[in-house]
């Protein structure tokens, strides 16, 4: 006897850190026997699972992530606890400058097939860990006193050698 699946989309959090990256799979009532977590060929990191569910049906998953540039794929573990999946994609390290702390992103994302963007040289001021709308308040707050400023030169400019000469 066959079962037939429901496609199920467990909640996950994508944790980016300088030496590792850790996904954690929010995978209540799941055994450790009906979890798995492979690395492809190509490259790409699957995790998934099923079980059974009610007799004939069964409930399976199925996630893939392009892991981060650097990883080590013979090092990658996978450790479930609590009904939480840990899978950890350890990273070559690569020496941050002095003065620098690393960054730490976190990717939230449930019942959307969601891949986390791949790592990429960032900018200082793209790493600022700052919501978008905050970030363009900022930038018209500096356009608009940028400007002020620049009316002002030239009112100062063009009014004060008629203002000394009265």
């Amino acid at each position: 006897m066959s079962l037939s699946y429901q496609q199920c989309e467990p909640e996950f959090q994508y944790h980016k850190g300088q030496d590792h990256d850790i996904i954690e799979f929010q995978v209540k009532d799941f055994r450790e026997d009906q979890l798995r977590v492979h690395m492809s060929r190509k490259g790409v990191l699957t995790v998934s699972g099923e079980r059974p569910h009610e007799g004939t049906k069964g409930i399976r998953f199925r996630k893939e992530f392009n892991p981060p540039n650097g990883c080590k794929p013979d090092q990658i573990r996978a450790k479930l606890s609590s009904g939480v999946l840990f899978v950890t994609i350890p990273k070559e390290v690569v020496p941050q400058p002095l003065g620098q702390e690393p960054l730490t992103q976190v990717h939230r994302a449930s019942n959307e097939n969601a891949t986390p963007p791949k790592s990429e040289t960032k900018s200082f001021i793209s790493r600022l860990k700052i919501e978008r709308k905050t970030a363009m308040k900022v930038v018209a707050g500096v356009a608009v006193l940028s400007l002020s400023f620049i009316v002002l030169f030239y009112v100062y400019k063009i009014y004060a050698p008629v203002i000394m000469h009265i």
